[in-house]
């Protein structure tokens, strides 16, 4: 646990004067050099103070930029980024100020945007990208995701632009948080579909990771900061959407190197695409499409994934009901002992559920879950149980077991806090994100099926959690591994060739 270094809270003015007391010339850098130094989950947890995480250094580095002076005269050396560290730890939160007995459900999930979002497994993110938009296959015509569109939104190929993540991520490790376009040997971008060319390499990442102060300055002006300085830190960083910053030096720098495969990521990807479609005059209809396109292509993602469970009969959507008017949840997945119902929800945390607003979080729950939970899956497994016609041909010897899989992660939902809020059913359901699921259809020792049986036998106090009741993952998950390799880099992309200080 990260220890304070101060005795009482620090405001968020006192943090940022502390931040101001040097150029962001020389602040910027450092912070930057230190953030490639621990670029991963694992190289980061080593740090015992607790002090040099991404999402304490993205701050640190955003306030620089968009409140620093470069007329001040100190520069930052490495005890000045651990004391600016430590307050960003120590700084006020509005727990403090509620009654004593308050519950702490809005502090944990503050607590959960900030800083699980930074810890999701970097393979799993970068290959997710290609296997769902690309690689996966729809049920249906799509509306916006149709030939062209990578071209459009992207202006290259989806797997140049995730590619293209991945070299300025291995130029940030290799040359302390810094991207020239002259290390790159133009010989070799042959591997790309599009960037094949210095040129096409700049254009990309300034259309879509570069920014500098003036424009996040602006940014500010136009009223990007949270209203209540007891919440800033925890609103999103917008070093995630542009990683890359110009005007300090003739390169670029890359203040926190975690949050460039961020942006490739899916979630990244789906902020590109709200950035992009809302510039339209129509930008609004087009954006909802594209989220239509992403949710159809998310459900059969999650299918695809289903078949990886050993001994699986998977069955897609069913409709019944009087004319075909009614439909059952996404899949039924009958297993030796046991079936599955699953639903796919192409859904992600808001702000203010990130946020953890008191009035707000159990209303969203509800509205984004609280369908799938307390009608969707009872509904469909009271048809099985009395085998209604449409579902006869399913066993109701069996348990049933409910799964929710989202988009990206609702943190902590399972926990009995959070589940209380939720409806009731008589159904044992888990919310699981999915990369949960990811490493849930692949796991042994015990399998997913064995798992969630020993779970129903014996519900756990503490709330589901899917990775809990699956074993270890011991083999590459195929459908990431098939579009891994699938990308131009074989190893990380041209690696070998940028230069080494």
């Amino acid at each position: 646990m990260t220890r304070s270094f101060f005795d009482s809270p620090v405001t968020d003015h006192e943090y940022v004067q502390r931040v101001r007391r040097h150029p962001p010339s020389s602040l910027l850098p450092l912070i930057a050099s230190v953030s490639s130094q621990w670029p991963t989950k694992t190289e980061w947890m080593q740090d015992r103070t607790g002090l040099y995480r991404p999402w304490g250094l993205a701050d640190a580095a955003w306030m620089s930029l968009v409140r620093g002076n470069e007329h001040r005269q100190r520069p930052a050396a490495g005890a000045d980024l651990t004391e600016i560290l430590a307050q960003y730890t120590a700084l006020d939160d509005p727990l403090r100020h509620l009654p004593v007995g308050e519950r702490l459900e809005g502090y944990l999930l503050r607590v959960a945007g900030q800083q699980f979002t930074w810890q999701e497994d970097d393979f799993s993110e970068l290959a997710r990208s290609l296997g769902l938009l690309i690689q996966t296959r729809p049920s249906k015509p799509l509306e916006v995701l149709t030939e062209g569109w990578e071209q459009d939104l992207l202006g290259c190929s989806l797997s140049d632009h995730v590619a293209l993540g991945q070299l300025l991520y291995t130029a940030a490790i290799n040359r302390e948080g810094r991207f020239d376009l002259a290390w790159l040997p133009e010989g070799e971008l042959a591997v790309f579909d599009d960037l094949t060319s210095r040129a096409a390499v700049e254009g990309a990442v300034e259309r879509h990771f570069a920014t500098s102060a003036a424009e996040e300055q602006a940014r500010v002006a136009r009223g990007l900061l949270s209203a209540d300085p007891l919440l800033r830190r925890y609103t999103p960083n917008p070093l995630r959407g542009r990683p890359l910053v110009r005007g300090y030096g003739c390169d670029y720098l890359i203040p926190v190197t975690p949050a460039v495969l961020g942006k490739v990521s899916p979630m990244g990807l789906y902020y590109t695409a709200q950035e992009h479609y809302k510039k339209r005059n129509d930008g609004s209809k087009t954006f909802l499409a594209f989220t239509r396109d992403l949710g159809e292509l998310f459900e059969q993602y999650v299918g695809r994934h289903l078949r990886l469970l050993p001994g699986a009969e998977v069955h897609p959507e069913i409709v019944y009901g009087k004319g075909g008017g009614d439909k059952s949840i996404d899949w039924i997945v009958v297993l030796p002992g046991l079936v599955l119902l699953v639903d796919a929800k192409a859904f992600r945390p808001t702000a203010d559920l990130r946020l953890g607003k008191q009035q707000t979080f159990n209303k969203e729950l509800i509205t984004k879950l609280g369908k799938a939970i307390g009608k969707q899956i009872p509904t469909t497994a009271d048809l099985i149980r009395r085998q209604d016609p449409a579902f006869a041909h399913l066993p109701n010897d069996r348990p049933l077991f409910g799964m929710v899989v989202t988009m990206e992660p609702y943190h902590l939902v399972n926990t009995p806090w959070f589940r209380d809020g939720l409806p009731a059913t008589d159904v044992p359901t888990v919310v699981a994100s999915c990369s949960e699921l990811e490493d849930a259809v692949v796991a042994t020792g015990p399998g997913l099926e064995a798992g969630i049986l020993a779970h129903i036998e014996q519900p756990p106090p503490s709330g589901w959690s899917l990775r809990s009741m699956a074993g270890g993952r011991t083999v590459v998950n195929p459908i990431l591994e098939e579009a891994w390799e699938a990308y131009p880099w074989g190893a990380p992309p041209l690696a070998q060739d940028i230069p080494t200080p």
